[in-house]
């Protein structure tokens, strides 16, 4: 067996395909980065409902969003104390098509981690945690859920 051989056969093991539902009683799922790179690949989103005789699903989505964020939280080493965070949010944007009749959302969209420097210290870091959450739910039925078949590379959920 060839060395490139064993190493897709190592990082297979490493990879997962999930689902995980997002709904007003669960907004957010925090994910931790292993490595630098580590990875989201969201394929797809489904929208449920628990009354399906109301689908109302495209006015659920047109007021809700879909966010990632990455996130670093920094330390003093000496002492062990936060001392600042670096976060780089944005959407994740589920386009309704005018013909669509399904709450079936393929997106392929890929959120890999990446790397970073601090202050002065120019030795590079890589982001720690990947925050996916649902936002303006307020106002919103409890009945709907977002359900997101995703694969993950070097994450602990």
């Amino acid at each position: 067996m060839a060395v490139s051989d064993k190493l897709a056969i190592i990082q297979k093991h490493d990879i997962r395909l999930e689902q995980i539902k997002l709904n007003k009683a669960i907004p957010e799922i925090e994910f931790n980065l292993n490595s630098e790179d580590s990875y989201v690949h969201i394929h797809g989103v489904y929208v449920t409902a628990k009354n399906n005789s109301a689908n109302q699903w495209s006015i659920f989505i047109s007021n809700v969003q879909l966010t990632a964020e990455l996130k670093y939280v920094f330390f003093d080493d000496l002492q062990e104390r936060f001392m600042d965070e670096r976060r780089k949010q944005f959407p994740i944007h589920l386009v309704i098509d005018p013909y669509q009749a399904q709450p079936l959302f393929q997106l392929n969209k890929i959120i890999k981690n990446e790397m970073l420097t601090v202050g002065e210290n120019l030795e590079p870091k890589f982001y720690q945690t990947l925050k996916l959450e649902l936002q303006n739910i307020e106002n919103l039925d409890e009945d709907y859920t977002l359900e997101l078949t995703i694969e993950t590379y070097h994450i602990d959920a």
